[in-house]
């Protein structure tokens, strides 16, 4: 089976540098080891930079203070629908973020 390396397309550094200094908002989607949902969390922030090492967000809200590197996975961003868009788990607006990224994370099975 091939590793995520193997299928991820290669990293592009002038775009991940035009992302940097862009308002970015994530949503996170948990599963459980069935694939079932078992929590969802949204981050915003300030891309400070971008790289194969990561993209570092400098978080914004509820997170203030915390910054966040996001796996170097470009194809996980997309540009934003101007507008605004409100927060599930905080009430937080964020109005006209530049950029919007969501990611599933599933919990591995630990049981053999």
């Amino acid at each position: 089976m091939p590793s995520d390396a193997a299928v991820r397309p290669p990293f592009d550094e002038a775009l991940a540098a035009s992302y940097v200094g862009k308002y970015i908002l994530v949503g996170l989607t948990f599963l459980d080891p069935y694939g079932r949902e078992s929590q969802r969390q949204q981050l915003h922030g300030v891309i400070l930079s971008a790289s194969l090492d990561g993209i570092l967000i400098e978080l914004h809200g509820a997170h203030a203070g915390q910054t966040w590197n996001m796996p170097p996975a470009l194809e996980a961003i997309r540009p934003a629908e101007p507008g605004r868009y409100t927060l599930h788990a905080t009430d937080e607006v964020i109005d006209d973020p530049d950029l919007l990224a969501s990611w599933t994370i599933r919990k591995p099975n630990t049981q053999h």
